[in-house]
C-alpha cells in the first residue's frame, strides 16, 4: 500500500529530495486521543538523492514544534512640534502612528535523532571522516505529545500552530551556496479531545405567566464567543454570536403539559468553521456563553429577562 503524504501546500519549507509521509493506513501525523490517552505523532522521513550527487551528511533529526502567536495593530493620532526655518517659528504637526502589539512564544519543542554517521557515533574527531554519502533513505519516527497541549487554532488576531521539522547536518558546498544544514518544515494539525461529561441540567424560572406568548412573547437563544488576546502589555477583546435562534410566541404550542408548562427544544450546531474550541490560556483565551433573552411584549407590564451561562465547547469523544 502506498503511503499517503502531506499536500505540498502544507510545507512552509520544502525540498524535492526530502519529504514526509504518514504511517501506513493513516492520513495525518497525530495518533490516539490527546487529552484522554497518551497521544503522539508518527510518520516517515524520505531522502532521495542522485547517485552522481549524493548527500554528505553526519546527522538527521526530526522534531515537532508549537508556537503561540498574537498580533494586532492600532492607530494612534500623535502631534509634534516642527520648526519652520522660513518663518523662524514652530508649528504643530499631526500624524497617525501604527502600533504593533506582538506576542510569540514557543510552547512545544521535542526532537529525535533519527540517524548519525558511524564515525559521529564513535566520536571520531576528524571532520573529514564524519560524513557519509546518502542516496536513498526511509526512516520512521514517533514522538510523544504532552497531555496538556492546546489544539491548533487559527483566529484573526491569534494562532496556535504546530510543525513537523527535519534537520540534516550536511557538508558545506561553497560552489553551490549550500550551508551546513538542510531543513524542511510541514504543518501538523493537533486535535484535542475531552471525555463525555456528566449531565448537568440547569433551569431558570422566571414569571409564572401562562399567557405571555399571546402578548408577543419572543425568546432568543444564542451561543456567544469571546476572544481575549494579550500582547506587549495590552489587551484586545472580540465577541460575536457564533450561532443564534429566535422563536416568537405564535410558534409555541398552545397546549400546556401536565405540569402546566410549555417547552420548546433549541438545537445549536457547533461547526468547526464558525465556532472555536474553548481555550484557557493567558495570551489567547476563548470562552463561550449561552445567552437567553425573553421579551414579553410592549404591553405586558413585565420586565424582559436576560439570562446567561458559561459553557465549554470541547471536542467530546462519544461513548461507544
Amino acid at each position: 500500500m502506498a503511503l499517503l503524504q502531506p499536500p505540498r501546500s502544507s510545507y512552509t519549507k520544502a525540498s524535492k529530495k526530502v519529504w514526509f509521509s504518514y504511517v501506513e493506513g493513516s492520513n495525518k501525523f497525530q495518533h490516539d486521543l490527546l487529552g484522554i490517552t497518551n497521544s503522539y505523532i508518527a510518520g516517515n522521513l524520505h531522502l532521495q538523492f542522485p547517485e552522481e550527487e549524493p548527500l554528505n551528511a553526519k546527522q538527521i533529526e526530526v522534531s515537532i514544534t508549537g508556537t503561540e502567536y498574537v498580533h494586532w495593530t492600532e492607530q494612534v493620532i500623535r502631534t509634534c512640534q516642527v520648526y519652520n526655518a522660513s518663518t523662524n517659528s514652530f508649528y504643530t504637526h499631526t500624524y497617525v502612528e501604527t502600533i504593533h502589539y506582538i506576542h510569540e512564544k514557543q510552547i512545544l519543542n521535542r526532537s529525535l535523532i533519527l540517524w548519525q554517521s558511524s564515525n559521529l557515533k564513535n566520536n571520531v574527531r576528524s571532520k573529514k571522516e564524519l560524513y557519509e554519502k546518502i542516496t536513498n533513505m526511509h526512516i520512521p519516527f514517533q514522538i510523544s505529545l504532552p497531555n496538556d497541549l492546546p489544539p491548533s487554532m487559527s483566529l484573526d488576531t491569534g494562532n496556535i500552530y504546530y510543525n513537523v521539522n527535519a534537520k540534516i547536518k550536511r557538508k558545506m558546498n561553497f560552489w553551490k551556496c549550500q550551508g551546513s544544514k538542510k531543513k524542511i518544515k510541514c504543518i501538523c494539525n493537533i486535535t484535542r479531545y475531552s471525555p463525555m461529561p456528566m449531565t448537568d441540567p440547569f433551569r431558570w424560572v422566571e414569571w409564572d405567566d401562562q399567557k405571555a406568548w399571546k402578548r408577543g412573547l419572543e425568546i432568543f437563544v444564542g451561543l456567544k464567543e469571546y476572544h481575549i488576546f494579550r500582547a506587549s502589555g495590552n489587551v484586545k477583546s472580540i465577541k460575536k454570536y457564533a450561532e443564534e435562534r429566535s422563536v416568537s410566541g405564535d410558534q409555541f404550542p398552545n397546549i400546556l403539559n401536565t405540569h402546566n408548562e410549555w417547552s420548546h427544544n433549541f438545537r445549536i450546531e457547533v461547526l468547526n468553521d464558525k465556532v472555536n474550541w474553548t481555550t484557557d490560556r493567558y495570551n489567547i483565551n476563548v470562552h463561550h456563553k449561552i445567552k437567553i433573552k425573553i421579551k414579553f411584549g410592549f404591553f405586558s407590564g413585565k420586565k424582559n429577562i436576560n439570562l446567561e451561562r458559561m459553557v465549554n465547547i470541547e471536542n467530546i469523544l462519544e461513548e461507544s
